[in-house]
């Protein structure tokens, strides 16, 4: 990523940078020819599945509850 802009990204506020996240999150979902998932995120995918398979009895926290808590749902 350019630096310049990350920089700027930066500078904004933690409520800012969260909402500006779920924007771009949007924005990918809702386009039409989004990129497939590559095999670098397959294989993290794949790892975070199996951590969590591994300790199911470890607390989740859900995309719904991180929207909610910031009030962008």
């Amino acid at each position: 990523m350019n630096k310049a802009l990350m920089a700027e990204l930066e500078k904004l506020g933690p409520d800012e940078r969260l909402r500006l996240a779920y924007d771009l999150l949007d924005s990918v979902v809702q386009a039409e020819s989004a990129a497939p998932v590559t095999e670098a995120q397959r294989t993290e995918l794949r790892r975070r599945l199996d951590e969590y398979r591994a300790n199911p009895t470890e607390p989740v926290v859900t995309l719904s509850d991180i929207r909610r808590e910031f009030g962008a749902d």
